[in-house]
């Protein structure tokens, strides 16, 4: 994160203070100073069309298991997960049940739309 050299006060600090700031610190190599840049950390906007659907399949599986918080619907997903076997609807089998709900939704989004379908 930031590297702050305190000999006397802030001397100099490197990086982001917090995870959440719009910016960074950095120090001039010419001058020495210390200056602040807000950067835009748009990386994540620069994927493929694949890359795209796969968030997409990604999003829906966390929205639909934010909606299993009941109990209700936890009994029912780990009766679904024994009931199956642990094994997974793309043929792997997996340790806890929601790794298996969540493997079987993102398996669920790319059955529904398809990349073809939807790279248009």
């Amino acid at each position: 994160m930031s590297q702050i050299i305190t000999s006397s006060g802030i001397d100099t600090i490197h990086g982001k203070t917090e995870g959440r700031s719009r910016g960074y610190f950095y120090q001039s190599k010419i001058t020495g100073k210390t200056f602040y840049r807000e950067r835009d950390e748009t990386y994540q906007q620069n994927q493929s069309k694949r890359q795209k659907w796969n968030s997409a399949a990604f999003k829906f599986a966390n929205s639909q298991l934010k909606l299993l918080t009941i109990t209700e619907a936890k009994a029912q997903l780990i009766a679904d997960y024994e009931a199956a076997q642990h094994i997974a609807s793309n043929g792997k089998t997996y340790i806890t049940a929601r790794a298996w709900k969540f493997n079987s939704l993102i398996h669920e989004y790319k059955q529904t739309h398809p990349f073809d379908s939807w790279q248009e």
